[in-house]
């Protein structure tokens, strides 16, 4: 919980000044690349959450990585998070901008969990069919989940619509039990 709290700062922050600059797409498509590079090198998270390295070092190793395809924004921001010994919060910062940017571009997150990653023509038809739930734009997220066995589980907003086999198990199981409790 603190953490995302302290990532909803940071992102609150750079996303009010970048959107200032007119830059905030921009500044958000260098972020999750930031935030892709730590998922798919966890070096260079550990470097940066290192609290024996000086926050000099590392942003020189950012720098020597990323040479000047960070924008001032985006590198202002990483400066600041490893300077205030934050560089572990990189990924929910991003994670957070994506929010902010996509609450104010009236663009509903949802999220789907199958047990087989979706094709091209299921997640379509899924993203059409949640953007007449939501009346407006649906950013999908995907997860495979063992647990749903078959079918899948979407959470859009605050809603979850459960069409998994599991959920469905679960359901008969609660009917079940409440008429089992009605006969005795």
């Amino acid at each position: 919980m603190r953490e995302r709290r302290v990532a909803e700062r940071y992102a609150e922050a750079v996303f009010g000044l970048a959107r200032g600059r007119g830059a905030a797409d921009e500044v958000r498509g260098e972020l999750e690349e930031l935030a892709g590079l730590v998922r798919e090198a966890p070096e260079v998270g550990a470097l940066l959450a290192r609290p024996d390295i000086k926050a000099d070092r590392k942003l020189e190793a950012l720098s020597a990585a990323f040479g000047d395809r960070l924008s001032k924004t985006l590198s202002a921001l990483v400066g600041v998070l490893v300077r205030h010994g934050r560089g572990g919060a990189l990924g929910g910062v991003a994670q957070v901008y994506g929010e902010l940017s996509d609450e104010a571009a009236g663009v509903v997150r949802a999220e789907v969990e199958t047990v087989v990653p979706l094709t091209e023509s299921q997640r379509g038809r899924l993203v059409r069919a949640l953007e007449r739930l939501a009346g407006g734009k649906v950013r999908l997220e995907e997860r495979t989940e063992e647990r749903v066995l078959a079918g899948a589980r979407v959470r859009l907003g605050d809603r979850l619509i459960d069409g998994s086999a599991a959920g469905q198990l679960a359901r008969m199981r609660e009917e079940l039990t409440e008429e089992r409790g009605r006969n005795q």
